[in-house]
């Protein structure tokens, strides 16, 4: 899918596009509703050709990425180092400043296409290494609570846990979950 963003050189970069090989399944001005029109395309990677990426345009790169985990190309003739951060902030795979030839575009899509999978890898790893802490803390507090209420040693503590979860099949730490909440409960 091709956004073009600004004056552009939109013609241009579609006729690079398919002299290299490239299928643009839609093309599209940039606009409020790009995450919408994304869902509806399903492309494999969005292109945005842009003068100077706006901060709306970015806003929405971050919509579509946080929606569609689609990479994103930018093409652009602004260089700026800020502008550059702010960009790859936002989630853009790849952003190409000035001309390109034909013969680097599907290089340049396949390693966009290969960071943006990285990214969403090490997110996904960083999503669950948050839950498993997460999940610790919560085990640590409902253990705490038992020791204080029932007078156990931790590893005792622990193991009427681990005892509970089983026998209910739940994971660990919602049986913590309902200790901490009926311990609240019986505060209250």
């Amino acid at each position: 899918m091709l956004v073009k963003d600004g004056s552009g050189k939109a013609a241009s970069l579609r006729t690079l596009l398919e002299q290299a090989g490239v299928r643009v399944v839609a093309e599209v001005e940039a606009n409020l509703h790009l995450a919408d029109v994304l869902a509806a395309a399903r492309p494999d990677v969005v292109l945005i050709d842009s003068d100077a990426p706006s901060r709306d345009m970015l806003e929405q790169v971050c919509v579509m990425g946080a929606q569609s985990e689609r990479p994103v190309v930018m093409f652009t003739d602004d260089g700026s180092r800020d502008t550059i951060r702010a960009a790859l902030s936002a989630g853009v795979a790849a952003y190409v400043v000035g001309e390109v030839e034909s013969s680097r575009i599907q290089p340049l899509l396949e390693v966009a296409i290969e960071r943006h999978q990285i990214d969403v890898s090490r997110r996904a790893e960083l999503a669950d290494a948050q839950r498993q802490l997460a999940d610790r803390k919560v085990v640590e507090k409902a253990k705490g609570l038992l020791m204080e209420m029932k007078g156990l040693d931790e590893a005792t503590a622990y193991k009427q846990l681990r005892e509970r979860a089983m026998k209910q099949q739940k994971k660990l730490a919602e049986v913590a979950q309902e200790v901490i909440s009926l311990a609240e409960w019986l505060k209250s």
